[in-house]
């Protein structure tokens, strides 16, 4: 990304007294930090990786490049080379921070996690890996957020290495680690491109696959035990933010793409989780999550799509399946257009709300629909079978879009 000093830090060990002169800090300003993040944030990172640096409305520090910009963290760690170098290079230049004793197994775990990343989608990845993190093409419609599930990923595992002082959380050295979405955000490498909201959904999936969970208690230190409740008034309590860090090629990713669309704007119900793992494990891994779609109201959806057959025609307004929810579960209009994206979300109902222009440029036959007001959205099928018949009606007419659905057929 352009750092003028990356080569001095990659090779640090043998640039010595240079890398020192780059990190000259005051040790009372640095005494007291704990998190790698903190520390940055505090001297002068802009001189140490050799790029602009300017403060953001909220005081952090952003490293700015051409016409990018990136969090402290991650572009230190870019210029390190190696996650790896982070105990030995911090216990050189910066040694009042104290290392907490799984430290260097964190960095080492964080460093594994990240090399098994898939380069491309010529890699040697599964394919349920690259339907995740890796686009098809720049026609591909979950581009921007597979490249978001691979930062928040790799911010994830950054946690485990911002957090330098400190007590060992998780019994097994390294695994341990205290999630918040502004710690993610705090570490992703374009957090322009990110709401508090995808990375939420993102963080659900990655624990569908079990690449991280909830720590259990049996699986936690005496320091990661106090974490797991904090003071709320008077009364204590329970905190859903410690967890238990995997590895990346041990996750079962297939049962995420198997169950879901990628959809990050799109949240996954309690119930939902509750189907695919049982009561008990949806209870004590994702405590965090209640209410959303059921399964009565899945199962109607289902049966209504198999009931039209496959076609490439509208199934029903947004508005009426908004309705039938509401009618079904009881519950108020703004809820209920929030469980139709839900169940749009489940991949089994192969169905995506549509603007009815949208619907008509990508090839669906509007039909009955034609009336329909402009403004209202429509539930499309998106069996393979229904974008076929997309493809073959919209064949020869636009190149862009017969790609696009290509690569929704493709997935």
């Amino acid at each position: 990304m352009g750092y003028t000093n990356k080569g001095l830090l990659t090779d640090w060990q043998n640039n010595i007294d240079t890398v020192a002169l780059l990190t000259k800090h005051s040790n009372t300003r640095t005494a007291n930090k704990t998190r790698l993040s903190d520390l940055l944030n505090t001297v002068s990172t802009g001189k140490i990786v050799g790029a602009k640096e300017r403060k953001e409305l909220n005081g952090k520090k952003v490293i700015l490049t051409s016409n990018s910009k990136s969090n402290p963290t991650v572009a230190f760690i870019e210029c390190l080379g190696s996650w790896t170098q982070l105990p030995a290079f911090l216990k050189m230049f910066y040694p009042e921070m104290l290392q907490r004793k799984d430290y260097k197994s964190s960095c080492s775990i964080a460093s594994s996690n990240i090399l098994q990343m898939p380069s491309g989608r010529g890699s040697g990845a599964s394919q349920a890996v690259k339907s995740l993190f890796v686009p098809i093409n720049k026609y591909d419609p979950w581009r921007d957020d597979k490249k978001l599930m691979a930062d928040v990923w790799q911010a994830v595992n950054l946690i485990g290495c911002n957090q330098v002082t400190g007590h060992q959380l998780s019994k097994e050295p390294g695994r341990g680690i205290y999630v918040t979405k502004d710690l993610i955000m705090d570490m992703l490498e374009h957090p322009e491109k990110a709401t508090k909201t995808k990375i939420a959904n993102a963080l659900v999936l990655m624990r569908v696959a079990g690449a991280i969970h909830l720590a259990q208690p049996d699986e936690l230190t005496d320091a990661g035990l106090k974490l797991t409740q904090f003071n709320n008034g008077s009364k204590l309590v329970k905190s859903h933010h410690v967890y238990i860090l995997g590895d990346f090629n041990n996750s079962n990713w297939d049962l995420v793409v198997a169950n879901f669309n990628l959809n990050l704007n799109t949240p996954i119900s309690k119930e939902m989780l509750t189907q695919l793992f049982g009561e008990q494990v949806a209870r004590d891994y994702f405590p965090d999550l209640s209410g959303g779609v059921g399964k009565r109201e899945i199962d109607f959806f289902m049966t209504l799509k198999g009931s039209k057959g496959y076609t490439n025609e509208p199934i029903m307004t947004a508005k009426a399946a908004a309705d039938t929810i509401s009618s079904l579960a009881s519950i108020k209009d703004r809820t209920s257009r929030q469980w139709v994206d839900q169940i749009c979300n489940v991949k089994p109902v192969e169905m995506e709300k549509m603007s009815k222009s949208k619907a008509k440029q990508r090839g669906y036959l509007l039909g009955g629909f034609k009336d329909t007001p402009p403004a209202e959205k429509l539930i499309v099928p998106t069996t393979k079978e229904a974008l076929r018949m997309c493809v073959e009606n919209l064949a020869g007419k636009n190149e862009k879009l017969l790609r696009e659905l290509k690569v929704r057929m493709h997935r």
